[in-house]
Order: structure tokens, then sequence, then C-alpha cells
């Protein structure tokens, strides 16, 4: 019977059997390793590996390994953030190699919206993202300078290259009189004191920025938004075992361009017919030169990072030393940074932790007594060193000391060297936030931050010829306690998505600080540190204040997406600010968002070269309150003069602002249409953005009359202006291969802004700024006069001055002369308010482009960008070009060849094209592959702004583009040339 029942056949179909079970059970304990490389052959921790068909996974390591089992003939999908996604099919080798090329751009990128996220394809709103491996490189002291022309609609701008001034940011333009930057989130939480906040972040700190352009976008925030929204990620750990990372480089920059004006010798020359003799003391001195350094910087920060699926952590450390290229100007940085993420319950629970500390010395130039002043103030020293200065008079006397100028003017050297003026800026934030998932889709949290600013100022001038010593000391406090209820619900089901959003927040902010003036110091060396020992101070020497103000918030988000065609955003938010009286002290800010994925219809999926196409339209309200002081809608009191009251004088107070009981939000309504697209297998896509934003009862301190009122100042509502613009962004992967990679990066902009209404109510009087006085020039035969108006149909700060109509034949500048109705009725050398005309300073585009080529372990990079169609008032220009300044100042050479006889006047000669294209950096790194020890080692080095194209005669047409001294050149800290070397380590 045995051999019956073991029949050839049946043994033939048992041996098959279990070499089956034998080659399923090797399959299964096949284990894959290997190694994921991106661009450059830079190693990938935190890549994604799947089993494809399974719910096997895992990421890559420190050192972009990992390991995974998988049969033979599956398939494993690897992907990280910022590469194209890629399938591997697993045959008989066990250890794999793989690179991931760079994605130009992933429509399931994790773009940040907002109190929550969305998949770059499903946004309905004008957001832009850059990541870090498309920042700027070079000499980054400051976050700004990392994106600094990368953003279509955002314009960032440093007036000059001191490294102690804040910049300029605005999102599509200022939508106020005075202009205000955007608010900056940084890992959500939101920071009131922009340019202050963006200085405690070291750059090397920073995962992307995410910028929030339209009210779509910004509603959320309510009037924390109005002018657009930064938010920025810093750098999270990543699983795995601990790594560390290092990244630091060295630099040196020159002053780039300088005025050329006379050299001893040719001053000599040129005042050989004057009667000049009392002027020359022998010297042969070039001012600029003296004044100015080779100035050297460095940067160093240390990371570690690690932790598993339940407790990650990054903390970093980071110092930088900036020299400036002005003797004794710089300034000094240390931050720590520490962040943690915590999960428990079965993940159900996480929580954030994160502390961030920086302490910042600055030395500032002597005239300057903050970062907003350095930026857009003259600096009285550059105009003594290039104009008040001779070159005939020598820096130092035989014995080693100071000159003592003639026109008893302080030397320019011992200005730099011996008058200083610091400050010290510590920082700290605190934030923990948690979620928890109370059911599948469901969560509910909360967050808590407390920021503190204190910074300390110093100031000291030693005295000079006979000028008593004078010292300052004040000190500024600052803290802001946020916290936030939020609840987020998210259900899918069949081709419908909802996704929830709703927060209740709190924010208080308390401002302190005090400060001491004191003049005649018997004993200088003590500095300012022992004020007491001043022979002259006075109670208008003393000054101290506190003040503080809440905005409190409740808000509502609804994102739908049925079949990933049609997309809709709703926001709804309501703000109430202290900073209002009760009549109007709450806000309601809706918006809507509307979105067609067209290339998932049907009748374009067969378009095989569309990866996307998507029309967006939006609509939305948000307030601002943000450019008003606390108390604003109150009456305020303030110390006047004494008076004698029974033969002692006691001290008088006054009222110095009028109350507003309707004072009310100012609101901006924004109206956004878009495309955005990508064909090719995403080998090109771009961005179109056509926007229209009208702001209205602008929020001013106007001017009342005195008498009906206690004072002549309220803070009313009154002027209305309007925005629009468009904004392209363009990008092409041209050449892509294995060996070879060329992209190509475009953006675009154009902004018009224009004010429609300067009048309004107030207690029954009309309130006007119409044909108000703005921005002022100085020098020449006129002294200080303004030169700028608020009018309306022109930005803020249109010139308003005389037309230069040439010279005569006695070399007397002569003006077109216009007559009541505007008609041009001659030339002559007088003019009137009458002759004046209105010219818009603002760019007619801004643009900026950057091409990036990858060979083998190889990168080079080089960013140009540019401003079309400025106009800049030249006033540096307009104190140096007229030979009638001889001999007691110096002059340019154009001053002797120029016509002029008679001092220059405020004209349209002096408004010159300010248009400019600039190379800002090029940058070529290597990779070096499979060094044992280190997951990567790039070392790199970059030039920074190797030349500007501008027919601009001024030392740089990057100037102050903000505020009432918009577009007019005022002797700014020269700009640099500059080259880093750097090393980006990983172990």
């Amino acid at each position: 019977m045995s051999g019956n029942y073991f029949c050839p056949a049946s043994s033939r179909l048992l041996v098959v059997f279990l070499l089956l079970v034998f080659n399923s059970y090797l399959h299964a304990q096949h284990n894959i390793s290997g190694r994921i490389f991106g661009t450059g052959g830079v190693s990938l921790p935190g890549a994604s590996i799947t089993v494809k068909a399974t719910n096997k996974s895992t990421i890559t390591d420190s050192t972009g390994r990992f390991v995974i089992e998988a049969n033979s003939g599956s398939y494993l999908d690897i992907s990280f953030i910022g590469y194209l996604s890629q399938q591997v099919k697993v045959g008989s080798v066990t250890e794999l190699n793989i690179s991931l090329s760079a994605a130009l751009i992933n429509l399931d990128e994790v773009m940040l919206v907002g109190y929550g996220t969305s998949r770059r394809k499903d946004l309905t709103g004008a957001v832009s993202k850059i990541s870090s491996k498309d920042f700027n490189t070079g000499i980054i002291t400051n976050p700004l300078q990392q994106i600094q022309g990368k953003v279509a609609g955002l314009v960032i701008v440093q007036p000059g290259g001191d490294p102690n001034s804040d910049f300029i940011v605005r999102i599509r333009g200022a939508t106020s009189l005075e202009g205000q930057p955007p608010l900056l989130v940084i890992d959500g939480v939101a920071l009131d004191d922009f340019n202050k906040a963006i200085t405690t972040l070291n750059p090397a700190d920073i995962e992307s920025y995410d910028i929030l352009k339209d009210a779509a976008s910004s509603a959320i925030y309510g009037s924390r938004g109005a002018n657009g929204v930064m938010l920025i990620t810093t750098k999270k750990a990543r699983l795995g075992k601990t790594s560390i990372e290092y990244n630091g480089f060295i630099a040196s920059e020159k002053i780039s361009n300088q005025l050329e004006v006379l050299s001893a010798d040719q001053w000599r020359k040129a005042t050989s017919t004057m009667n000049a003799t009392g002027f020359d003391q022998g010297g042969n001195t070039n001012w600029q030169k003296v004044v100015t350094q080779t100035a050297f910087s460095q940067s160093h920060t240390l990371a570690i990072s690690g932790g598993n699926d339940q407790l990650s952590f990054r903390g970093s450390v980071g110092y930088t030393n900036q020299e400036g290229i002005v003797v004794s100007t710089g300034k000094e940085v240390i931050t720590a940074r520490v962040a943690a993420i915590q999960k428990s319950f079965k993940n159900k629970l996480e929580i954030r932790y994160a502390l961030n500390n920086s302490a910042t010395r600055r030395d500032f130039l002597p005239d300057q007594y903050s970062t907003n002043y350095a930026r857009s103030n003259n600096q009285g020293v550059f105009f003594q060193g290039l104009a008040g200065t001779l070159p005939v008079w020598p820096a130092y006397n035989a014995d080693g000391s100071y000159n003592v100028l003639p026109n008893n003017n302080p030397n320019p050297l011992w200005v730099v060297n011996e008058i200083y003026s610091n400050q010290r800026e510590n920082f700290f934030q605190g934030s923990i936030k948690a979620d928890y998932e109370i059911i599948n889709g469901f969560k509910l949290g909360g967050l808590a931050a407390l920021s503190t600013g204190n910074d300390e100022f110093d100031h000291f001038f030693p005295g000079w010829q006979g000028n008593p010593a004078d010292a300052n000391k004040a000190s500024y406090n600052k803290q802001i306690f946020s916290g936030d209820i939020h609840g987020n619900f998210h259900k899918i089901f069949e081709k419908h998505s909802f996704d929830i959003t709703g927060v209740y927040e709190y924010n208080k902010f308390v401002n302190d600080g005090f400060g001491v003036m004191a003049r005649g110091f018997l004993v200088p060396e003590l500095l300012n540190n022992n004020l007491a020992t001043a022979t002259n101070i006075t109670t208008n020497d003393i000054f101290s204040y506190k003040n503080e103000s809440k905005l409190i918030s409740l808000l509502g988000r609804l994102d739908y997406n049925f079949d990933q065609r049609y997309l809709l955003t709703a926001n709804f938010r309501r703000d109430g600010s202290s900073k209002f009286g009760p009549n109007n002290r709450w806000g309601n800010f809706p918006s809507i968002a509307f979105a067609w994925r067209a290339s998932n219809e049907n009748f374009l999926k067969r378009v095989k070269w569309l990866d996307n196409l998507k029309l967006r339209v939006s609509y939305g309200f948000t307030g601002n309150q943000e450019n008003l002081p606390p108390y604003a809608y109150q009456v305020l009191y303030s110390r006047s003069g004494p008076y004698l009251y029974n033969g002692q004088f006691l001290q008088s107070y006054a009222v110095t602002q009028e109350n507003n009981p309707d004072l009310k939000w100012e609101v901006r309504k924004s109206f956004n249409i878009g495309v955005d697209f990508s064909i090719f297998g995403n080998r090109i896509y771009g961005t179109v953005d056509v926007f229209n934003d009208e702001t209205s009862d602008m929020l001013f301190l106007y001017d009342i009359p005195q008498p009906p009122f206690i004072s002549n100042k309220v803070y009313a509502n009154a002027a209305n202006a309007v925005n629009k613009g468009v904004e392209i962004t363009i990008g092409a992967a041209i050449i892509s291969n294995k060996k070879f990679r060329w992209d190509l990066n475009a953006n675009f902009a154009t902004l018009k802004n224009h004010i429609t209404n300067l009048l309004g109510q107030f207690k029954g009087y009309d309130l006007s700024i119409t044909n108000r006085y703005y921005g002022f020039v100085y020098g020449g035969g006129f002294g200080g006069t303004y030169a700028t108006q608020l009018a309306v149909g022109y930005p803020a700060g249109v010139f308003w001055i005389p037309e230069h109509a040439g010279i005569d034949a006695d070399g007397h500048e002569l003006f077109n002369n216009y007559d009541a109705t505007g008609k041009l009725i001659g030339q002559s050398t007088n003019y009137t308010d009458q002759d004046r005309v209105y010219i818009d300073p603002t760019p007619q585009f801004t643009w900026g482009i950057t091409n990036t080529f990858v060979y083998r372990n190889v990168d080079l990079s080089f960013f140009l960008r540019g401003v079309q169609g400025q106009k800049i008032f030249a006033n540096s220009l307009l104190n140096l070009e007229n030979i009638n300044y001889l001999p007691g100042r110096n002059v340019t050479h154009k001053a002797s060849t120029n016509g002029y006889v008679d001092l220059p006047q405020p004209s349209t000669y002096w408004l010159r094209d300010g248009s400019y294209a600039r190379l800002e950096n090029v940058t070529i790194g290597y990779n070096v592959k499979n060094l044992k020890g280190f997951s990567k080692l790039r070392i790199y080095l970059t030039a920074i702004n190797l030349f500007v194209i501008t027919s601009y005669e001024g030392v740089d047409p990057e100037i102050n583009t903000d505020g009432a001294q918009r577009y007019i050149d005022q002797n700014y800290y020269p700009k640099t040339r500059g080259f880093t070397f750097g090393v980006n380590l990983g172990l």
C-alpha cells in the first residue's frame, strides 16, 4: 500500500509544493539594505522606504542607510522631500545604492497655511515656499538674506551694507501710509516685532519659509496678517541614531563702490585760482579709505539630533561675528536652540517643546541709535568723509595725535574710533504645544509661548574742542505671552474630504523702559558707567515708560475637497484689540477661496504632457492695528513746562493726544486670481497671480485745530489706497540626467500703489492730509526742504519738485513754468509751487533669476536680481557736484563740468534712474562622497555682489524704499563685495 500511496506523480507534486513553500520562506526572509543619495551624492537621512502593497516601511538613518525585508520581485517606493520619488524592483542584489533626482516642484510637498498644512496641489490661496536647498548662500548673517529676490511679490531691501541695519520687507507693497513688515510666525508662534524677531534666529537652523500673500491665505491670522505672513519652519530632529552637523563659513568684505571725489592734488589744482591757502595743511588723505577697512566675518553652528518614534530632539548652538567695513562697527551673535517632539498613548498625544535664546552685541556708527535708524537715516560720518573733510588735511599730527581740522569739525577718524554707540540685545522664547487625537480624525490641542526681550543701549561722546562730553544709557524691555486652544477635524468619505479648524487665541504685549542722558564729565575715562558724575543733567534728560495691549481672537476655517478637482477654503476670524475704543474694539474678517484642478478632469487626463493645471480665485478681508501704539483712542497727558506757584516752580502737565472712541480697524480687501501649472513630467512649472488690494480707513496721526480741541493731534481713520500687481514664477529642469542637471528658476512682479482718498471726519471737523509734506532733502542753497508729499492719485511719498529745463548760457538752472491749468508757459530761473510736478519713484517691476548646475559631485549656481524703473533723488550727489562748494568742501570731478554756477536746487535734475541688475551671488561647491564616518561633507566658495549694471551714479541704487525718506539717497553705509569659504559637515 505504501508503494501505491506514494506514486511517482504524487511524489513530483509533493516536491514542487515543498519547493514553493521553501522559496516563499526564502523570500519572506530576504533582507534588503542600502543607502539613499541626493543631488551631488549627498546622503539623505530621513528618506522613506516602503514595500509597495504592504505595510512594511522604514526611514534612512543619519548616514542615509536603511534595512528592510522584501520579497524578490516586489517594489520599493523611495521618497524624500524635495526629490522625485523612485520605484526600485527587488532582485537578487541585497545591497542597493539609490540616487534620487531633485524635484523642481513636488505637488505633494507640504505647505504651511497657518494653524495647519496643505499639500501644494491642494492650495487655494497665493502661497510661496522656499526650502533650504534654494536658499541664497554667502555671508548670511540675517535669515532674510537667504530668500532675498527669491519670491515674486516679496521685496526685501537692505539700504547699504551696514551689518546692523534693519531690512525693509514688504509683501505686495505697503498697505498703510507708514508701511509695515509682514507678520512673522516661527514654528507656529507669532511675534510682533518683525525685525527684532528675525535677527534672533540662526540662519543655519531654518528649514523653510512659507509666504502667505493674499487675504485668503493670511486672513486666518486676522488683523495680524494684514501685511501678509511669513511662516518660518526650523529644522527638526531626524529619527535614528544620534547625528552631529556642522555648518560654518569665513568671509571677507570690501567696499564695492565709492564716490570719486577730488584727491589732494586735484583739489589744489581746482582751487588754484581761489583764495584757498588757508585750507591747505599739506596732507594727502583719502578720507573714505581712512574710515573703512577690509571686514572679516565668521559663523559656526553645531547641531545634534536623534531619537526614536517616541522621543526625538534637535539642539544647536551658533556663533557669528561680522565686522563692518567702517572702522569700529559690526555685530556679534550667540544663539542656542532646543526642540523636542514627544509621542505617547499609541501616538495619539504629541507634545512639541522649543527653547530659543540669543545674545547680540552691536557696534553702531557714532550717530546711530538703533537698527531702524541705521537703515533710514543719513550718516554724518560718510558726509564728512566725502565732502566735509578735505583731502589736504592729514588724519594725524606728527606726534600721532588726531589732527584738529580747520573748520573745527571732528576728525572723522576720531569720530569712528573714540565715540561709541552700542547695544546689547537678549532674547528668550519658550513654547509648548500639545495635540491629542480624541477620536480618529479629530485632534484637540493647546499652545503656550513666552517671549522676552531686553535691549540695553550705550552711547558716549568724549567731548571735542570745547564741546562737553555727553552720555546716554537706556534699557528697553518687551514681553509677549501667546496662548491658544485649537481643534481640527479631518474626514474623508468617498470623493469628499473635509478639514475643519477652530482656534481661540490670546495675546498680551507688555513694554517698558527707561533712559538717562547727561553732559559734562570731568573724568571721561569712566565713559557712561557713572552718570552721577555729570555736571549737567535736567529732568528733560530722563525718561521712562510702560504700556501694554491685548489681542483676543476667535477663528475658524473649512477646507473642502471634492474628487481632487474642486477645492474650497473659507476662513472667518473675529479680533478684539485693546488699542481701540469700546465702540469698535472688535472686527470681523472673512475670506473665501476656490480652486479648480482642471488637470484632473477626464477631458484633460488624456493630455500626457500636462501634469497639473489649477485655477484659483479668492477674496477676503484683513484688519490692521499693528502701527497703532497702545491707548491710541484715549486722552493722553504728558509733562509740560514748569510754572510759578506761591514762589515755587512746579511741574505742569498737558494733553498730548485727543481721545477718539470711534477709532476703528483699518481694513484691507484683497482679490486674487491665480493659475498653477506643471508640464512634461513636472520638468516645467509656473504660477501666475493677479491681485487687487484696497485699503480703507487708514490709521494715521492727524493734525486737528486747537482750539476747539484740547490737543492738536488725534489718531483717526481717513485715507484709502489701492495696490495692484502681477506676480509670475517659472521653473524648469532644462537638462536632467544621471550625470548633469541644469535648473532655472525665475520670478517677476509688478506693483502699482496709489492713494484714493485723504479726507475724513472727526467729531464734525474735516480731516485732511492732502498735500501733506512727507520726505525732505537738504544741502545746496536751500538747507532742508520737503520734496515728497501725500497726494491723491499717487503712492505715499510721491516726489513734488520743480522740473529741470536745462542751464542757460550764464550757468543758471532753468525750470519749466506752468500756468494754473498745468499748461507749459516757458522757462525761467525761478519757480513756484505751481511749477512743481509729481513723479512716482516706484519701480515698474522687480525680478530674480537663479541658475543651478550639478555635474556629478560639483554644483554651480548664480543668482541675479534687479529692479526696473525706480527713481532716486540723489541727495548725496547734490551735495558734491557743484563747484561753488570749493574750497571749504570737497566735490566730485563732475562738479567742474556740469556747468552750474549757482548752488543747486531740489529739481528733477537730481531725480535719477535707479534701475539695476545685480549679480547677487555665485557659488561653487563640491560634495565628498563615501567618506568614512561622514554622512555628508560639502565645501563651497561664494562670491557676493560681484557686479551691478546700472546708470545710477551714486554709490549704489539699492536704497531706502519705505517711510518718509523713501527713494532719497542720503549717504548710506556703502554696499560691500565679499567672498566666503564654507563647510557643511554631517556625522
